[in-house]
């Protein structure tokens, strides 16, 4: 295959984004050419044919018919293979052919030079067609063989092009298969204009043009009855004619089907070469794409050149993809002719020699693919490793790690212990914790005492216990830390240090670590690791108190971010749940909504840190309580409890349970909330366990101790933990937990002094965190109103309390108000028959509105139902 030399995508094969610059002699296409144009365009033109009936002709003429209008088209052309079956690739080659075309791209051309595109292909599609809805003039999208990419997932790109790029885009399409598209459906909107075989073969007419003036009409009436048209028959006829100089004895005693016939013509044409270019096409006939450089490298030979040149004359077979005939194809018929007549161990040597000289231009994905052609998987192991490793992920993004992982057999994926490593940190990023385990247990097995795998492993399982949220205290391997090429594993062992010390709430020395990490992730030029960094201070800095450093590394984060890796990538979202939680500090709880969604497709796919979960999720329910109403918070924690079980976290499951408590309490739920405190053990909470449990068990009892009238209690508890808190440099939870214990105190009848109180209210005043006060609610309200005129910037925040005090929080039921009476009624024991005489109605009324209420509450008998109805705070538990 062929390397396009520039400096930022090296991987980037010549003739993918350019029609072939084929001196072959064909007719032009007229007839067919003015059916096209006599048609208004639709958004897809297919044609679909097998191979060698002139289906890149047709796009390349039509291609030329466009650019010579009056108004020249905008197009980008695309010649696919089988190795951009991969989703990310194909859309890096789209890109880069959207971006000739004129189509300003932004951060997008960057990732695809790069090849880091987003690890979600539907978020880079998403920011492709924004960035196409902006576009100027529409764009003719050309798509070559893209019989080579039929899979799901790009079928699914290019129909969601068309569906939603139109009228910005338009789609020719050549295939040797019908893509599995909705065409029947487009074809009803007038969609889809399609070119078949049958309209492709080539008439008398053109082929008597083909095989040129001088032929017998005899010999063209016959080589247009025994090809029926197919054209790369007639070319190979038309280049046997002129070997044997105009004489087709032999073709009239041919009798077979027409593919017989062009393997026929094709062993006479090649048997009229010299022994030297027989050679070389069977040498060179294994590479996708190749120039002298690299027929010589798989050759071994420095005759390329000259033997091209040679062979000049096979322009039906040879196909030439630049203007300065540097660069080659075969076509498909030729390669699939003469692939099985290169021997085993040659095949071997020529695949084993691609994968070097790929190797050599940074084609990682293709030399890896031709290593394993050769069946030399040591040496597409070793290339794995050249590329980087594990450290891929950081580098280039989960997708493109995986491309070279699934390239292995499971085999050698179970026993190679690089490939396993990579494997484990994939699984790890991606939530798959089960998966991580295993290879990291496979890997162990299989380390053999070699010292830059023994250091590898060391960094992958602390990885992958970061992710799990588990901290061990394992002594590193000797020499870790001693190579400069080491940097990027040392700077990821400082962000587990770091999420270590959040964990602990030891804020300094996080502080500290994270900033040694992203002067790390500077040196080996890793923005996706900076970013990270960056991610994770900004966190720091919030609980810390330094609100408005924390605000501004967000939005300078977000601004990289963006420039980076473009608007619609995973690491924005994640930036975006601290985004989201600084517009909740800021009281703009309304701003959260597109924040969270994005934020938690992200943290659902991969990169799910507790840390970042546990912030995005509290924000999400606190402020679906207030929108919505309890059930919907609910449900939202229902959700985030999932995770936590998929994800393997206790410690976020016990966070659940407190928050459910806080929730149950706000929505009026005293009882369940009360049942719910005891059974999670909220009371046995102590300030030496972790501090994000703390603070949410302490929240969660003290509005339960507030509204059963225990408000001493509650303010002692809270005073307690906040000054444990505070002591710990955990400023912003000490907040929360000093403003509800204002409530408490007010509560309780003890009067305040006005200094403790302006202590309280002044630092949150002074770092713009109005939410706080939003987050206790209305019951805050008494202790604000006397403090006004000290605090005028709390008037807006009073008023606002107050419309929710005149609107309270209601329990939002999804259930009709008979639903809801059967629903009580059951979980008090009643069978159907009495519930169906309480109610004076039917049994089988009784049954359809259970069979409503088990569908909407997604479960399947009784007693799940009055479970869940009790856990999601739509009944109150019979006395």
């Amino acid at each position: 295959m062929s390397i396009q030399p520039t400096s930022s995508s090296t991987w980037c094969w010549i003739g993918k984004l350019t029609p072939p610059h084929t001196l072959l002699k064909s007719k032009v296409r007229e007839t067919l050419l003015a059916s096209l144009r006599q048609q208004p365009s639709p958004p897809l033109l297919l044609v679909v044919a097998p191979a060698g009936y002139g289906k890149t002709i047709l796009l390349m003429q039509w291609h030329q018919e466009l650019l010579a209008r009056p108004a020249p088209a905008h197009l980008a052309w695309l010649s696919l293979d089988e190795a951009d079956a991969e989703p990310n690739r194909f859309l890096a080659y789209l890109i880069l052919a959207l971006e000739r075309a004129g189509l300003e791209l932004g951060p997008l051309s960057h990732l695809a030079a790069t090849q880091s595109l987003d690890a979600q292909p539907l978020r880079t599609l998403s920011a492709l067609l924004h960035a196409l809805s902006h576009a100027d003039h529409p764009i003719t999208l050309l798509l070559d063989d893209y019989h080579y990419v039929t899979c799901k997932e790009v079928d699914h790109i290019v129909c969601t092009l068309l569906e939603q790029a139109t009228p910005w885009l338009n789609l020719v399409v050549a295939s040797r298969t019908r893509p599995a598209w909705p065409l029947a459906r487009w074809k009803t909107k007038g969609w889809v204009q399609e070119v078949s075989a049958h309209q492709l073969s080539l008439s008398e007419d053109e082929t008597r043009s083909i095989l040129g003036a001088h032929a017998q009409t005899s010999d063209v009436q016959h080589i247009h009855r025994t090809t029926e048209g197919w054209a790369v028959a007639v070319q190979l006829a038309r280049l046997w004619r002129e070997s044997h100089e105009g004489n087709v004895y032999g073709l009239g005693a041919f009798c077979g089907c027409v593919t017989d016939v062009a393997d026929y013509l094709a062993e006479q044409v090649l048997g009229s070469l010299s022994p030297q270019c027989q050679l070389f096409l069977l040498e060179t006939s294994l590479l996708e794409r190749f120039n002298a450089e690299l027929a010589d490298a798989v050759r071994e030979r420095t005759d390329s050149a000259q033997l091209l040149s040679q062979l000049s004359h096979l322009d039906a077979l040879l196909m030439p993809l630049d203007a300065e005939r540097q660069w080659f194809r075969y076509h498909g018929l030729l390669r699939d002719f003469l692939g099985p007549r290169v021997r085993l161990t040659q095949a071997r040597r020529i695949h084993r020699a691609a994968a070097h000289w790929l190797a050599q231009a940074s084609d990682w994905v293709q030399a890896v693919a031709h290593a394993l052609k050769a069946k030399d998987t040591a040496l597409a192991i070793n290339l794995v490793v050249q590329a980087g490793g594990w450290a891929l992920v950081l580098r280039q993004g989960i997708r493109y790690a995986q491309s070279l992982v699934q390239q292995f057999d499971e085999q050698t994926r179970r026993n190679a212990p690089d490939l396993l490593l990579l494997q484990a940190y994939l699984h790890a990023k991606l939530g798959e914790h089960a998966l991580c385990t295993q290879r990291l247990e496979l890997a162990q097995k299989s380390l053999q005492g070699e010292p830059r795998l023994l250091r590898d492993f060391y960094v992958i399982r602390t990885l992958s216990n970061a992710y799990l949220d588990r901290f061990a205290h394992d002594e590193p391997p000797p020499g870790l830390g001693e190579h400069p090429e080491e940097l990027l594993a040392q700077a990821t062992l400082e962000c587990v240090n770091t999420l270590h010390l959040l964990t602990h709430g030891d804020i300094p020395n996080a502080l500290s670590s994270i900033r040694t990490a992203q002067v790390q992730m500077q040196l080996v030029a890793s923005p996706r690791g900076e970013s990270y960094c960056c991610l994770h201070e900004a966190q720091l800095l919030a609980l810390s108190g330094q609100m408005q450093a924390s605000s501004a590394l967000i939005n300078s984060t977000l601004a990289f971010v963006h420039s980076h890796f473009g608007g619609e990538s995973s690491l924005k979202a994640l930036i975006g749940c601290l985004k989201a939680r600084e517009d909740y500090w800021q009281g703009h709880w309304e701003q959260t909504t597109p924040w969270l969604n994005d934020g938690w497709a992200a943290l659902e796919y991969a990169d799910g840190w507790l840390e970042v979960v546990a912030g995005t999720a509290e924000v999400t329910w606190r402020t679906t309580l207030q929108a919505k109403g309890l059930h919907p918070a609910l449900l939202e924690l229902d959700r985030v409890s999932q995770l936590a079980s998929i994800r393997n976290w206790p410690r976020l499951q016990q966070l659940i349970n407190a928050w459910r408590v806080d929730a149950l309490v706000q929505g009026g739920m005293l009882t369940q909330a009360r049942k719910e405190a005891q059974q999670a053990d909220l009371h046995t909470q102590s300030p030496q366990q972790d501090w994000r449990n703390l603070e949410a068990a302490s929240l969660a009892l003290s509005r339960l101790h507030i509204a059963t009238g225990a408000s001493q209690v509650a303010f002692n508890r809270l005073q307690r933990d906040a000054a444990h808190l505070h002591d710990k440099g955990l400023l912003l939870p000490s907040w929360r937990l000093k403003l509800l214990a204002l409530v408490a105190l007010h509560k309780a009848q003890i009067p305040q002094q006005t200094d403790d109180v302006l202590t309280t209210l002044l630092p949150l005043c002074e770092n713009a965190v109005p939410g706080l006060l939003l987050e206790v609610g209305p019951c805050l309200l008494p202790v604000l109103e006397d403090y006004t005129e000290a605090l005028p910037v709390l008037q807006p925040l009073i008023s606002r309390l107050r419309s929710w005090r005149a609107q309270p929080l209601r329990v939002k039921i999804p259930f009709s108000p008979k639903e809801t009476q059967v629903l009580t009624l059951l979980a008090c024991g009643q069978p159907n028959k009495a519930i169906a005489q309480a109610l004076d109605v039917s049994e089988n009324t009784v049954k359809f509105h259970l069979k409503n209420i088990y569908t909407k509450l997604s479960v399947d008998n009784r007693t799940s139902a009055i479970n869940m109805a009790l856990r999601q705070g739509l009944i109150a538990p019979p006395l």
